[in-house]
């Protein structure tokens, strides 16, 4: 799979996640708290992340998450929201991506 591929895959999986956020707010504690126990200030990646969830509100949070340029696809490869979705739900919307794909 080349990574336009896995970046539209991320994309779709990161919009349901804004999605999730809007209509449940609680659920930023797990990105924070992802961030948290991955304790890693000296990556660049962890300082943005920080930095996004500490100074921005959930709608611009959200809207980072759906946006499809440079900078939302670098943000989406290291993406503290790991948990918002269950694996379960990960990989029936990997699968479907991967049919639809295939279709096209």
């Amino acid at each position: 799979m080349n990574h336009t591929i896995i970046d539209r895959r991320s994309l779709m999986m990161h919009r349901i996640i804004a999605e999730r956020l809007r209509a449940n707010p609680a659920l930023l504690e797990t990105a924070k708290s992802n961030l948290k126990r991955w304790n890693c200030p000296e990556r660049t990646w962890w300082r943005e992340w920080s930095a996004i969830l500490e100074r921005h509100t959930l709608p611009e949070i959200a809207a980072i998450l759906e946006r499809d340029d440079e900078e939302g696809r670098r943000l989406r490869q290291s993406s503290p929201f790991a948990g918002v979705l269950s694996p379960q739900e990960v990989w029936k919307l990997k699968r479907e991506f991967s049919q639809h794909h295939a279709a096209a």
